[in-house]
């Protein structure tokens, strides 16, 4: 059986912000760096022989980093596995957009899709970039192997909906260094009556159990919302 273990990156300055990213970055909060070292832990725990590959953006290199630091391994990156560009609604606010913008906030917040009109990735896009990529890493894990890909809420949700063909919007949000975890048993355990699909399944999905309650970021109380609808993640 092969694992493709997905993890979001720890909070950055800008989920804390409530600012848009995208492509933008400004790394790590403080939080997100305490997210990282202890899901690290957990990962490297759960997992001591994996390879990781990280999204090239900021954010989510620093949260592998620690990982790789337990692992006493080498890290690669793929930019494929990037967040969405947002567009013209990077680097800003998300009160500011709405205050400006209202009635294309009102329906990005209603759930349509709107960042094209802002010149950004739609979702479609996103998952047309992303999806290969998991497929790619998945194929490349030994067998009875993990591959462990540190990446970005926009990412995994777009992107597992599209690897798995699940209609939108079948999951739920992606919390920070929330795991996901994607199995394949491999095409020699689709023959006879097995009832194991040799196509991919999902085993679990944003699960924080290893995170204190006090680093979970839906927890911590705060004057903003730590994650917006998924707005540059």
């Amino acid at each position: 059986m092969r694992r493709l273990v997905l993890v979001r990156h720890g909070e950055s300055r800008w989920n804390a912000e409530g600012r848009i990213q995208g492509h933008a970055c400004d790394g790590l909060s403080s939080l997100g760096h305490a997210q990282a070292r202890v899901t690290a832990a957990a990962l490297a725990g759960a997992y001591p022989d994996a390879e990781v590959v990280s999204s090239d953006l900021a954010r989510a290199i620093q949260t592998t980093e620690a990982l790789a630091a337990e692992l006493d391994r080498p890290f690669g990156t793929d930019k494929r596995l990037r967040e969405r560009s947002f567009g013209a609604w990077e680097e800003r606010l998300g009160d500011d957009v709405a205050a400006s913008e209202p009635d294309r906030w009102r329906r990005w917040l209603a759930g349509e899709d709107v960042i094209g009109e802002v010149g950004g990735e739609t979702g479609a896009q996103l998952a047309d970039r992303v999806a290969p990529a998991l497929h790619d890493l998945l194929g490349a894990t030994a067998d009875d192997g993990v591959t462990i890909v540190v990446t970005h809420g926009g990412s995994i949700w777009h992107g597992i909906h599209r690897m798995l063909d699940l209609p939108l919007p079948s999951l739920g949000g992606v919390a920070n260094t929330a795991v996901a975890e994607v199995i394949s048993h491999g095409v020699q355990a689709a023959d006879g009556d097995d009832i194991r699909a040799a196509r991919a399944v999902l085993d679990r999905w944003n699960e924080v159990a290893h995170l204190p309650v006090e680093l979970r970021t839906a927890w911590r109380p705060r004057a903003v919302p730590a994650d917006p609808p998924p707005v540059g993640s």
